[in-house]
């Protein structure tokens, strides 16, 4: 379990504490009456004409079961992108890194230095996880002058409230990003053919982009692309060939796009090793 995963957890229990501590109240009389919240050692006073007071179990139980579903629909989407819409959407994305921008580990690894300009930021890089490889963890962010540790896989996950230049990726060596994790990014096109000095990337996900056809072209160049999203982007049948061009793809998703049942059958067809996620 994350730092993320522990403190929504966290949160959810002190919900669930307060619920208990201010419950819900109803009185009883000729007519029953639901009251409000008050703490437990101190009932409201009751109203004329009702003969006892006592905890609403009912509504308390409502509100204890929602509260520990919403807790433990925090603690799932908040455990890093594996397989997204995780990876992810690993975001699932909102985390934040580390305000000093130093890695959060501790242990000495050779790492490979990375400059990008002090005061624009890129987005968050995670590494994976020692514990679960389909999780990935907190590691700086993707401004100023980095320290990128060497034997690990790297996801860069792009800011998603700024329009980001990718041009700074030109600053990584080519290997050295095996994930890059732009959902709901604000990019185009003509962005990714920025991509393609990334010859390493195994994992992309451009799900909720301006991204269309016209951009998946400019994805020919990831030679090693093995698992893409595109759900929700104005994709459509003229991307097809591109696809196809992408052999090493295990996983493909692109629900909520604008593909026809020909293109579906195409990829099928052409892309016989792939995972074809539809819908």
């Amino acid at each position: 379990m994350n730092d993320k995963q522990r403190k929504n957890l966290w949160l959810g229990v002190m919900a669930m504490v307060m619920i208990g501590i201010y419950p819900p109240w109803k009185e009883f009389g000729a007519v029953e009456k639901p009251t409000g919240f008050a703490p437990i050692n101190q009932p409201p006073a009751m109203s004329a004409g009702a003969t006892r007071l006592d905890i609403d179990f009912s509504r308390l139980g409502i509100e204890l079961l929602l509260a520990a579903a919403v807790t433990a629909g925090l603690v799932a989407t908040a455990g890093g992108r594996p397989d997204p819409p995780s990876f992810m959407p690993a975001s699932n994305t909102g985390n934040t890194g580390n305000t000093n921008n130093q890695p959060n580990s501790s242990k000495a690894v050779k790492t490979s230095r990375v400059e990008l300009p002090r005061d624009y930021y890129l987005g968050e890089l995670f590494v994976e996880s020692e514990d679960d490889s389909e999780y990935w963890e907190d590691y700086c962010q993707a401004k100023g002058s980095l320290e990128l540790p060497k034997g690990k896989k790297i996801q860069l996950e792009l800011a998603k409230d700024i329009r980001v230049d990718l041009s700074f990726l030109s600053a990584f060596p080519s290997d050295a990003i095996y994930s890059v994790d732009a959902s709901d990014a604000k990019i185009s096109d003509d962005d990714l053919s920025k991509l393609g000095g990334l010859a390493s990337i195994r994992e992309l996900d451009l799900s909720g982009t301006a991204v269309g056809s016209n951009g998946v072209v400019n994805l020919k160049s990831l030679a090693k692309l093995e698992k893409l999203w595109l759900d929700r982007t104005a994709i459509d049948e003229q991307c097809v060939p591109a696809l196809i061009s992408l052999s090493k793809l295990k996983k493909l998703s692109i629900t909520g796009t604008n593909l026809n049942e020909l293109a579906l059958e195409s990829l099928k067809k052409d892309l016989p090793n792939c995972e074809l996620i539809v819908s």
